[in-house]
């Protein structure tokens, strides 16, 4: 799949100029925010918005307001988009969406130290030949970098897959002990990543709407959580939508077999595609026909001979296997974490962990068997069902919510054609993204203690988004309502 090969000779319309003109000013937002939290200068030390910029009420102004433009810019340009002659959209989605990634990673990680931490980490492996799966950054006290593992951290062993240990060593094998470019090579790594997943989002839907692609495209490339947390802070969840999307690709072309190797291969960087392999075998045996015995094997063999090359060069399954264990040690910002601390005065804490630990894994598998069902009854539902059990995982048992886990089911939310999961979505993205005022300014500011800010937080992050499904479940049952009033012949029509 390509680009259109030019614009010209596209209809002119007022959408057309009005489409890269809002590009323009959030890519003067980008550079603002860049500007003012820069990377180069700030790279030997660790700290965040609130430090940067000494807790002022302005950065708060500042931020609050950067992020209703760039929200509100989002907005117009989705809807410009649809209006414009697609050949002449695709070129400026692209385009704008490489300047506004490459304009947010100028700016330094201000949410979390995320992107030190995967140099350190890498180091464990490119400069002391130990597993960053088994071997935590503390071992090796002496290392120049050690110190950016924080004492948070330094203890603490990789929680990504070993496919990541090889994707991240370049960075730190050429760069050395040299942090800031270790930095800036994590950085283009992101970038890369965004615009590999934009180009995926074209390439699904322009398969089966062409119209509807260069919109799907800027659904993801001009969403602010995904410059913010992916260029931005740098979070290798961008890199995490490029395998599942080609997962989605290779779905959409009926490479059926590919499937389930391309979502180990997301697993091997980060567990969180695990759980879709299920839904993916069913519809394999039920989209298979006469062949589907041969299909499911060797899509199964496929993806389990690329899990057995991924844990390459150390083959030690279970530091993986503790590593992918250890995802739900650390609860905070998170409806789990929130109905626990509510059980807390009633229940000793151990149990109260334990029960919303299982009500929350209930939920999950509940969800998953639904899902399952669905997909087994119509195949073809399968991107839908994926992206509705990544959205269900992340409320459910996802312990540790962090806003930029939503970069993976928005990738897949901007390839359906149902207008419902994107607008979830942005909801779930604004609301996370103005969790961060909370967290960042509230406890210096307005003297909230932290207990409360994070309730707040949460509270934040998660309303949006309910609000939103709530609304499409009510527009679903309005239409299922109006289907079944209508007379018998229209109904079978």
């Amino acid at each position: 799949m390509t680009l259109p090969s030019s614009p010209l000779g596209a209809t002119a319309t007022p959408a057309t100029a009005s489409l890269p003109a809002t590009g323009l000013l959030m890519l003067a937002v980008a550079l603002a925010f860049a500007l003012r939290y820069p990377l180069p200068g700030n790279a030997d030390r660790l700290a965040d918005i609130g430090t940067l910029s000494a807790y002022a009420p302005a950065a708060l102004l500042g931020y609050v307001g950067g992020m209703a433009l760039l929200f509100a810019l989002y907005l117009r340009g989705l809807r410009l988009c649809r209006r414009v002659e697609p050949k002449a959209a695709a070129w400026v989605v692209f385009a704008v969406g490489a300047a506004l990634a490459a304009a947010f990673a100028l700016m330094y990680p201000v949410n979390a130290i995320d992107l030190f931490i995967y140099a350190v980490r890498s180091r464990v492996f490119t400069a002391h030949a130990a597993d960053p799966q088994a071997v935590p950054p503390a071992a090796f006290p002496d290392d120049p970098l050690m110190a950016f593992a924080s004492a948070e951290w330094g203890d603490d062993t990789s929680p990504y897959g070993p496919l990541w240990t090889l994707v991240a060593a370049p960075a730190t094998a050429l760069a050395g002990d040299d942090l800031g470019l270790a930095l800036a090579a994590y950085k283009l790594l992101a970038v890369a990543a965004i615009l590999a997943g934009g180009w995926l989002i074209f390439a699904v839907v322009r398969a089966e709407a062409p119209a509807r692609a260069p919109a799907a495209a800027l659904a993801y490339l001009w969403n602010p959580l995904v410059l913010w947390e992916g260029a931005g802070n740098g979070h290798n969840d961008a890199l995490l939508a490029v395998p599942l999307l080609l997962a989605l690709l290779a779905w959409a072309r009926r490479r059926d077999a590919l499937v389930p190797a391309w979502l180990v291969v997301g697993a091997a960087l980060k567990y969180a595609t695990l759980p879709l392999l299920p839904l993916a075998a069913v519809t394999l045996w039920r989209r298979g026909g006469p062949g589907r015995r041969r299909t499911l094997a060797f899509g199964l063999a496929l993806a389990a001979a690329v899990g057995l090359l991924s844990l390459a060069p150390f083959f030690d399954p279970a530091a993986t296997l503790r590593s992918a264990l250890a995802q739900g040690s650390i609860a905070l910002t998170s409806p789990a974490w929130l109905a626990t601390a509510a059980l807390r005065g009633l229940l000793p804490a151990e149990v109260a962990r334990g029960l919303v630990r299982l009500l929350t894994g209930a939920l999950f598998l509940a969800g998953l068997a639904l899902l399952g069902r669905a997909v087994w009854r119509l195949p073809e539902r399968l991107p839908r069902a994926s992206f509705e059990l990544l959205a269900l995982l992340l409320a459910t048992i996802s312990w540790n919510f962090r806003p930029w886990y939503l970069i993976w089911p928005l990738a897949l939310a901007a390839t359906l054609p149902s207008p419902w999961p994107l607008r979830r979505m942005i909801a779930w993205a604004a609301g996370a993204l103005a969790a961060y005022a909370v967290l960042i300014w509230a406890v210096p500011l307005a003297g909230i203690d932290r207990q409360s800010a994070n309730v707040a937080a949460v509270l934040l992050m998660f309303g949006p988004v309910a609000a939103a499904t709530l609304l499409e479940l009510r527009e679903r049952r309005r239409r299922l309502r109006d289907i079944s009033n209508r007379p018998s012949g229209d109904r079978a029509a």
